[in-house]
């Protein structure tokens, strides 16, 4: 007899502990005896993260320089007389970073990324200083730019983002101790440029095939084959979201020229092929949406799982089986394999269900 043989919903409540969840002066927030249901209500309601008033530990704000010997992954401390164990990470402030406690480890880790990436911005003052006046510059880029509707500044801080990324290696590694933030700050720096460089040539390659992609939307006509245009239009707004050069792991960044074309290619043909390419949208459709949803309600997934970012540049990769299958994929894909992809994905969220 194994603990599947028993059906749980048929259980009375009687059976299920009760879950009542406190504040720091023990006042009751909510109970229930479903406990995944009470972390979903609740989960991101609290107005300051947890062991905010806590006197003694290592949250602090005005973070400029990694000072401390080892940032622990976990952290306990007693509040309303119950031992919490909490979460620390570096959080990005823009001019500083600070320390926070957070709730959930996966919370942490996305934030400490990007605090960690702060403290590299600040590290290489110089190497930045000389990228945010050379970057991005040209009149091809201005034209670029402007056809692609994207801003300069914002784009040159993540160009820059992904270069500290790619040169020190910051994610290749847990970067919680100051001997390995100072190793990866000194074996980054000297690469720091020419990493910047590559992005930056792989990204004009994208932009101005991405120009073209837009002119021909604008020239499909207005009030038909709507369901058509906006799954291009969201593909082109998936790829090139916020952070999307820091955010995309570098093997598949350096595919986004070869996206761009299969986007124009399909744009292309898209009159004497309609039929297929709404059947196309349609089951695109029905693989994507389940990521979709799921990013809304955790939307560091994609750095977090391997197999939900597997998944999602595997979406990516179909397309280009679909609408131009001359230019390849870098891997077989399948509607087959995308759904045995999926089922790994979720077999992640039950392993890691916060």
């Amino acid at each position: 007899i194994s603990a599947n043989d028993f059906s749980t919903d048929a259980l009375d409540d009687y059976y299920r502990m009760n879950m009542r969840v406190v504040d720091a002066n023990s006042k009751l927030i909510a109970q229930s005896r479903d406990i995944a249901g009470l972390v979903q209500r609740l989960r991101g309601s609290a107005e300051k993260p947890v062991g905010h008033a806590v006197s003694e530990g290592p949250a602090r704000e005005g973070v400029v320089r990694w000072d401390m010997d080892e940032l622990p992954s976990e952290w306990r401390f007693k509040q309303a007389g119950v031992s919490i164990l909490s979460y620390p990470a570096l959080v990005d402030r823009g001019d500083s970073a600070a320390i926070e406690l957070f709730d959930y480890p996966s919370e942490a880790a996305v934030a400490h990324r990007h605090g960690v990436m702060r403290l590299a911005f600040l590290q290489n003052a110089q190497g930045v200083k000389y990228l945010r006046k050379n970057l991005l510059r040209g009149n091809h880029f201005n034209l670029a730019l402007a056809g692609a509707g994207l801003e300069r500044n914002a784009l040159i801080e993540d160009v820059i983002c992904g270069a500290l990324r790619d040169a020190m290696e910051l994610d290749a590694q847990e970067i919680r101790t100051e001997q390995v933030f100072a190793s990866a700050v000194a074996s980054g720096k000297p690469r720091l440029v020419e990493c910047a460089n590559a992005l930056e040539g792989t990204l004009l390659n994208t932009l101005q095939v991405i120009v073209e992609v837009k002119t021909l939307l604008l020239a499909m006509p207005s009030g038909k084959f709507s369901e058509n245009r906006a799954d291009i239009e969201q593909q082109l707004k998936a790829l090139l979201g916020p952070n999307f050069v820091s955010d995309t792991p570098p093997d598949w960044f350096a595919q986004y020229p070869r996206y761009a074309k299969a986007m124009r290619h399909r744009l292309e043909r898209f009159s004497g092929q309609v039929a297929k390419d709404s059947q196309y949208v349609a089951l695109l459709s029905s693989l994507s949406d389940p990521l979709t949803k799921l990013l809304k309600e955790r939307p560091g997934l994609l750095q977090l799982c391997d197999d939900a970012s597997q998944f999602r540049w595997l979406l990516e990769e179909f397309r280009v089986s679909l609408f131009a299958q001359s230019l390849g994929t870098r891997k077989a894909v399948s509607e087959k394999r995308l759904k045995q992809q999926w089922q790994r994905v979720q077999e992640w969220l039950q392993n890691n269900p916060h």
